[in-house]
């Protein structure tokens, strides 16, 4: 981070704690849950809805769910 030059043009207090924050609970409170197992996919999955529900996006997701699937000709 180039605390230097974001001090610099005015943006106030600069850390890393709220990214660290973000990260406990957002991945490490899911994520690392006693027993579990990840594969990468599952994973990056798993991180994109628990991103979904601490913004409280779920009515975009069903929203897009109710959207009619349109099939490809072959």
């Amino acid at each position: 981070m180039k605390y230097k030059q974001y001090r610099n043009i005015g943006c106030g207090i600069i850390g890393s704690g709220a990214i660290e924050s973000a990260h406990r609970t957002v991945i490490q409170k899911r994520m690392k849950q006693a027993g579990q197992r990840w594969s990468y996919k599952g994973a990056k999955n798993m991180l994109r809805l628990r991103i979904i529900s601490m913004n409280k996006q779920w009515a975009k997701v069903i929203d897009v769910l109710k959207e009619p699937k349109i099939k490809k000709s072959a």
